[in-house]
């Protein structure tokens, strides 16, 4: 019995859930279901991504290595509780709405983005540059809010999973963790964005030890050329929950204002772990 659950924990990056959802069985009619193929039905969702939120049977076998039988069994099952949808003139599956209504759940129940959300706004007015909030789970990084700076533009909701290893908010997440916790995090090989993307982890590693001396992170032009970002951790009972940073073009981020708005981020990031712990 210890290897049979009653409840499904299914690991959805794309839809930025805190990485997770938890499904009730019982609900569905089914008491127990075996972890062997809680793993399957995990390898499934997690061939949804937003470069790929369309697939079909064939192409979901090929990147699980599952047999097509044995996809179009779990495809069917997660189809009938919502969280699948198959495209009704073609064969294309993809995710269902109702992870979007669970995801909600879980961002308005987040602490990080709702003490958060005052503070990137003073921010971004303060600066004049886009403010982007990242949450942590212990694995994957998730931005849930992005005030950004455009006419008639504010606040942004946005739930997608980031790259830790290239961004501001990822690299100051991975920073506040030790050594062997952030190398655990980059098992996966890391895609190089642009020429300036540190795929080496030793060099890496570099990089994370002079964020933890100096407490900001730098983004620069990792994930996109011309873009430079500042990140800072956001910590709650001194373990990182989540991370805050501000993105611009390089040329209003220069070496002489990088110090100047470094400190500011890393003002409003002790801000929203003081809030978080006040309650």
């Amino acid at each position: 019995m210890r290897d049979k659950i009653e409840a499904i924990l299914i690991p959805i990056p794309y839809c930025g859930i805190l990485g997770y959802i938890v499904c009730s069985i019982p609900y569905y009619g089914i008491k127990f279901v075996e972890m062997k193929s809680l793993r399957k039905i995990s390898l499934v969702l997690d061939c949804f991504r937003p470069d790929e939120p369309r697939l079909g049977l064939q192409s979901i076998a090929d990147q699980t290595g599952l047999p097509k039988t044995t996809v179009h069994r779990l495809l069917a099952s997660l189809r009938e509780i919502g969280l699948i949808v198959q495209d009704s003139n073609r064969d294309d599956y993809r995710l269902g709405l109702r992870l979007l209504s669970l995801g909600g759940i879980v961002l308005a129940d987040l602490d990080v983005p709702r003490h958060a959300r005052e503070p990137a706004a003073l921010l971004m007015n303060q600066i004049g540059e886009s403010v982007h909030v990242c949450v942590f789970d212990g694995q994957n990084v998730v931005s849930v809010d992005r005030h950004e700076m455009a006419e008639g533009s504010n606040e942004i909701i946005t739930l997608e999973r980031e790259p830790s290893y290239c961004t501001g908010t990822g690299k100051a997440i991975l920073a506040a963790l030790s050594d062997d916790l952030a190398k655990a995090l980059l098992t996966d090989p890391p895609e190089r964005f642009t020429s300036n993307t540190l795929t080496d982890q030793k060099k890496l590693m570099q990089d994370l030890a002079g964020i933890r001396l100096r407490g900001y992170s730098i983004d620069n032009e990792e994930r996109q050329l011309g873009i430079r970002c500042i990140g800072a951790a956001i910590r709650h009972r001194n373990k990182v929950v989540g991370a805050i940073s501000i993105t611009g073009p390089k040329e209003r981020f220069p070496e002489a204002r990088i110090s100047i708005l470094a400190d500011l981020v890393m003002a409003t990031a002790a801000r929203i772990s003081l809030s978080i712990e006040n309650g």
